[in-house]
Order: structure tokens, then C-alpha cells, then sequence
């Protein structure tokens, strides 16, 4: 059984992923809350959660060298419209719990944000771009960020880095204020 203190949610007919059905170090396909059939794979140091019909809707985490990496689509670019089962902020909460238990050691949580492209958007790219339009140096509109917010509410509430890319996608990796 995957659990942690938080738990996700899950009402039968409703919305949510059964994680507490599942087994640690397995894949397979489940029936969520609202009907929808997600595919999902758990393993030591990663959580992957994908609806079977659109490949859209994803949410990923991994630890690798102590740094905790977190992707979530859980909204339709075009329409904004929410996944049924896929509850962002629960799930990397949910996952970092998860990870504390098996034993990592977790001394920083990377995120990757993107410019709005096809049927994929980041809505901490915007919030970021913003806020640096509204006169925030890098480090405090990376804090000002859903992301931001969520690492800090984790321990992470300092920025280590802000690299960008060919793409024009940022990569943000946020620390905890006592590590150099």
C-alpha cells in the first residue's frame, strides 16, 4: 500500500487516485474517483500518473541525488479545464511524504517551467514572467510562484538557482535557508 500522513484524496464516483490500493514498486492501470482509467507506475524514487486518453493530463516526481523534481500538467492549456482526479499541490505533498518515508534524503526541490506551446503551458512561467514585469528581481517572482509558495510551505523557501534553456523554459531549483 502507498500511504503517507497526508493521504490524497479519493471519493468513489467523484475524483481522486486509490493510492492507498496500490502497491509501492508497481504499474498497472486504475479506475480514479471520477470513472477516468489512469495509468501509473510506483516505483523507489518515482511517481508517474497519466490519464489513459489524454496524455495531457501528467503528474511526475522523482528523487534523484537528494533533489526532488516535480512536473504536473492537470489543466487543459486551450480550456483551463481541471483533470477530475489529479490534484496537484495533494499529489506533490502526497509524494514528498512518500519519499521522506522510504528513506531519501531530500535537500532540494527542482521544478521546470515552460512558455505556453501547443497543449502544454506552465502556469508558473506566466506567474514568473509577471512578476518580473512588475519589478521582482529572479529570486523573489521564483518565490512568488505557485511552485514557490508549495516548496517553501516544504522546507525550500530559498532559491539555489534559475537557469534557462534553448527553449526559453526555466529550470528553478529552490533550498532550505540553512544549506549553502
Amino acid at each position: 500500500m502507498v500511504e503517507t500522513k497526508s493521504g490524497y484524496p479519493f471519493v468513489e464516483g467523484k475524483h481522486g487516485i486509490p493510492f492507498k490500493d496500490l502497491q509501492a514498486d508497481s504499474s498497472g492501470v486504475v479506475m480514479g474517483g471520477s470513472g477516468r482509467f489512469l495509468h501509473y507506475d510506483i516505483g523507489s524514487n518515482s511517481i508517474e500518473i497519466e490519464d489513459e486518453e489524454f496524455s495531457g493530463y501528467h503528474m511526475y516526481v522523482k528523487v534523484s541525488e537528494n533533489t526532488f523534481m516535480a512536473t504536473v500538467f492537470t489543466r487543459r492549456y486551450i480550456t483551463g479545464r481541471r483533470h477530475p482526479d489529479l490534484f496537484a499541490r495533494k499529489f506533490i505533498i502526497f509524494a514528498y511524504e512518500y519519499f521522506l518515508a522510504k528513506g531519501h534524503e531530500i535537500s532540494t526541490y527542482s521544478s521546470y517551467w515552460m512558455p505556453s506551446i501547443d497543449k502544454f503551458s506552465s502556469e508558473n512561467y506566466e506567474q514568473y514572467s509577471k512578476l518580473l514585469m512588475q519589478g521582482l528581481c529572479p529570486e523573489d517572482a521564483a518565490r512568488s510562484t505557485w511552485t514557490g509558495k508549495l516548496a517553501a510551505e516544504l522546507g525550500f523557501s530559498e532559491v539555489e538557482s534559475i537557469s534557462e534553456d534553448k527553449s526559453e523554459g526555466l529550470s528553478v531549483v529552490f533550498k532550505r535557508p540553512d544549506q549553502d
